[in-house]
């Protein structure tokens, strides 16, 4: 389960980085920017509740 959280974070924080970088022209910056910060927040967000109910303490990885 956590490798499937590790490639659709990736994915989405690429095509979030993609889109900051005007490289799709139906889809505006400000768009890729918003896709980046909730790919990135949905990711830790679950990494600590998980931690959580697994061992009731957060893994501090790097």
């Amino acid at each position: 389960m956590p490798n499937i959280l590790l490639i659709l974070s990736y994915l989405a924080k690429a095509a979030g980085f993609v889109a900051t970088l005007n490289a799709i022209p139906f889809v505006s910056p400000t768009t890729g920017v918003v896709i980046f910060f909730v790919a990135s927040l949905l990711k830790d967000t679950v990494d600590r509740i998980g931690d959580f109910l697994d061992q009731g303490k957060p893994d501090w990885r790097s």
